[in-house]
């Protein structure tokens, strides 16, 4: 049971009954109207948090259902708070394995950018003009760190509400709302419980998983990495400008494995490689950065309204007899 606090909160309702009753009594015996109002308030707060107690699994289990319900599963988690980590956590793998394939396709177009022929007195370089596609390269190598950041620490967030809010905070809002001076704190507690638990990753997990566009992305990356054609020049063949130019020469004006039957030369292909590397980066930066804080928005306002109404006093009109 993951409610590790329930018993607490037991104890806590079962005293706040038991006040609630003497203070009835109380204004009764001292025909105290106000004592008696108060004691009957806090009796029917007591009855409420008992049912909210008594309940407390079925609601718990209940609302794991609906959760796992609301989405689609793919790791076949029984929640959606676990599903949402699990995924992550695939795509934070998946974002690794991009990052390092983009830093190799890097250390072969600075190699070939600055590979030069010598003719004595002068000497060209003639894939320095890469110089562009280097630069949008190490641009998305850089935002590739940001995102796998970005999405360790939501892994993080994911796992201390994950292990906290029914354990930790839905108790504790039990135990808090049973008392009239921390109502409101108790009902925020609860409503923070529920919302992260259930609203906040099962909202995220509407978004299009970035999945597909990462593997694409990091597919055509190592057909490039693995493609013999682009391999680099050995070091024996580096004065050797006849070697440099047949290496060129096949790089640039012959199909060899290129990547598409569009692409024909090596610019051509990392031209196509920076492409679907943007399309991945702007599918995770949809995934991990606007889906939670859009998620983030709703959630903030089911807690404000939950919290209104587990925290709110309930006014009864009676007479004393």
């Amino acid at each position: 049971m993951e409610l590790a606090g329930i018993n607490v909160a037991i104890i806590v309702v079962t005293i706040s009954i038991i006040i609630s009753g003497i203070d009835i009594g109380a204004g009764r015996a001292l025909s105290y109207k106000n004592i008696e109002r108060f004691g009957v308030e806090e009796l029917f707060q007591s009855v409420l948090n008992a049912a909210i107690v008594g309940g407390a699994v079925g609601i718990i289990e209940s609302l794991k259902a609906a959760s796992a319900s609301l989405v689609k599963t793919t790791c076949t988690q029984s929640d959606s708070i676990n599903e949402l980590s699990c995924l992550f956590q695939l795509i934070s793998n998946d974002l690794f394995s991009l990052m390092q394939e983009t830093n190799h396709a890097l250390i072969t177009v600075g190699y070939y950018q600055t590979l030069s022929l010598n003719f004595g007195s002068f000497s060209i370089q003639p894939l320095y003009n890469l110089e562009g596609i280097s630069s949008i390269l190490i641009s998305q190598a850089g935002t590739l760190n940001l995102l796998m950041i970005l999405l360790n620490l939501n892994l993080q967030i994911l796992s201390f509400f994950s292990q906290n809010a029914l354990s930790l905070f839905f108790s504790l809002g039990l135990v808090f709302r049973s008392f009239f001076a921390t109502r409101r704190l108790g009902g925020f507690f609860i409503a923070l419980s529920l919302g992260f638990y259930i609203f906040y990753p099962a909202f995220i997990l509407v978004f299009p998983s970035p999945a597909p566009d990462i593997l694409a992305a990091k597919t055509a990356l190592q057909s490039f990495n693995l493609n013999p054609a682009y391999s680099l020049v050995p070091i024996l063949d580096l004065n050797n400008n006849n070697a440099i130019a047949e290496k060129l020469d096949n790089m640039s004006f012959k199909k060899l494995s290129n990547l598409s039957s569009n692409a024909t030369d090596f610019s051509s292909d990392l031209t196509s490689l920076s492409n679907l590397n943007s399309t991945a980066l702007s599918k995770i930066l949809l995934y991990i950065v606007f889906a939670p804080l859009f998620s983030l928005l709703i959630t903030v306002v089911f807690i404000k309204e939950i919290s209104n109404v587990l925290g709110g006093e309930f006014s009864f009109s009676f007479e004393v007899i």
